[in-house]
């Protein structure tokens, strides 16, 4: 079951459109929306972290005959998912909404625009399941 938030602005009024948090029950394997700062167009975007994060085995040569592999987590360098502890300014009062094992502050995130903490993620207003 996911959720929808809105970004708001407290100190400039900047705003986006909804964003989806999570995924439904017939897309939850392919689908997990999250907002994340797009630091190329300095625009917050709903982006699927199974796209985000990427898990790849890649085999080394130890020997001349041996290979390991190694699993190697590679992220899309182009976005910042708001979860991340530099997006936003951590206050124990600030709720939270959750999804999965991410947490996203109500308030006190990062504003694009203005460069402030004043972002809010208010409640979208819309659940699926």
């Amino acid at each position: 079951m996911g959720f929808t938030i809105k970004p708001i602005c407290k100190n400039c009024g900047y705003t986006t459109n909804a964003i989806s948090v999570g995924g439904g029950r017939l897309n939850h394997n392919t689908q997990c929306g999250a907002p994340a700062l797009n630091t190329e167009t300095n625009e917050i975007e709903e982006i699927n972290l199974y796209d985000y994060k990427k898990t790849e085995i890649d085999k080394k040569k130890i020997l001349y005959f041996f290979y390991r592999n190694v699993i190697v987590e590679k992220t899309n360098q182009k976005y910042i998912p708001y979860y991340n502890s530099k997006m936003f300014i951590d206050d124990s009062e600030v709720g939270q909404h959750h999804w999965s094992n991410k947490n996203y502050k109500k308030s006190k995130n990062f504003c694009p625009k203005c460069k402030s903490f004043n972002l809010d993620f208010n409640d979208g207003g819309i659940h699926f399941d």
